[in-house]
């Protein structure tokens, strides 16, 4: 199967700028597919024996079998959350104290547009199918210090 030209895409962009004074502005732009919605039920023994004939071989000689199987309802790389879109920036200071002796000070912003793309969804099939289990973390701002001498 061919993963399809959404599901392969990415775009990432990495630019740095001098400005006056010794400062460097500088941003990294991240655009990612989304992850692939999938959808996968939990069948137990008690479905499927009747069409099949027998137990599950998970159940062995076991007279209660809960042994259950796994069956994909979804060609799996066909659909896809939304895409995923991340801005990182940072400012730096460079000062020079002695001759040998220099700071670089930094802020950063890391997704500093704030993005709460879906990362991770359950793709067990049912009433919380679909449910994001985990989003892009919050902005964060960032304070550093990078000493050389």
């Amino acid at each position: 199967m061919v993963t399809p030209f959404v599901g392969q895409t990415q775009l990432k962009l990495n630019a740095s700028y001098p400005l006056p004074y010794d400062f460097v502005v500088s941003g990294v732009l991240l655009n990612l597919s989304g992850p692939a919605v999938t959808a996968s039920y939990s069948a137990p023994n008690a479905q499927i024996a009747p069409s099949l004939g027998r137990n599950l071989a998970a159940c062995g000689a076991r007279p209660t079998c809960t042994s259950t199987a796994t069956v994909p309802l979804m060609v799996p790389m066909t659909q896809f959350e939304a895409r995923v879109t991340r801005l990182d920036l940072r400012l730096t200071k460079l000062v020079r104290v002695r001759s040998r002796i220099h700071v670089q000070a930094n802020v950063d912003a890391y997704n500093a547009l704030n993005s709460s793309s879906i990362a991770l969804v359950n793709v067990t099939y049912g009433s919380q199918w679909r449910l994001p289990l985990a989003v892009l973390e919050g902005r964060l701002i960032e304070f550093s210090a990078n000493v050389t001498f």
